[in-house]
Parts: structure tokens; C-alpha cells; sequence
């Protein structure tokens, strides 16, 4: 299929989606556009997050596979100018 899937845990207390995202794409040494960061959850009680990610060889093969709003909800933030039209 052409990917890896990653199960992570973290014990950093309000880790955010886009902090988590950071991390791996770090850790593994790729790009943001070829992570798919699925879900991230935390257990009732418990300090540590468990998550799970999918990393794909290229672009082609996450398009092919991921849905589109997945696509869409990792994707980069999209940065304002802050100027009116």
C-alpha cells in the first residue's frame, strides 16, 4: 500500500494536533504533506496520549487512498496576509 502506519504515545499534557504533527514529521525525517495525522486520544484518568498517523512514500499514493476531508484536515494552515481586498 505504499505507507507506514505509526502508533505514537505522549505523555505532554494539551498536546495539539499541529504540535503532534510537527513532532513526527521531525522525528521521521519527511514532510508535512506525506503525514496524515488520523486521530489522537486521551483515556479517562490517564496523563499520556495515544495517537495514530500514517506516513506515505509520495503524494500520489495519499490521494489516491486518503478521503478528501482527511486530506483537507491535514493540510497547512493557510497563512492570512492580513490586508483587505
Amino acid at each position: 500500500m505504499n505507507r507506514r502506519d505509526i502508533v505514537f504515545k505522549t505523555e505532554e499534557i494539551g498536546m495539539s494536533r499541529k504540535s503532534a504533527k510537527n513532532t513526527l514529521v521531525a522525528l521521521l525525517d519527511t514532510t508535512p504533506e506525506l503525514l496524515i495525522l488520523d486521530r489522537m486520544k486521551s483515556q479517562y484518568g490517564r496523563q499520556d496520549i495515544r495517537g495514530y498517523a500514517r506516513l506515505y512514500d509520495n503524494e500520489q499514493n495519499l490521494r489516491r487512498i486518503e478521503p478528501d476531508y482527511m486530506i483537507a484536515r491535514n493540510a497547512p494552515a493557510k497563512k492570512d496576509d492580513g490586508g483587505e481586498s
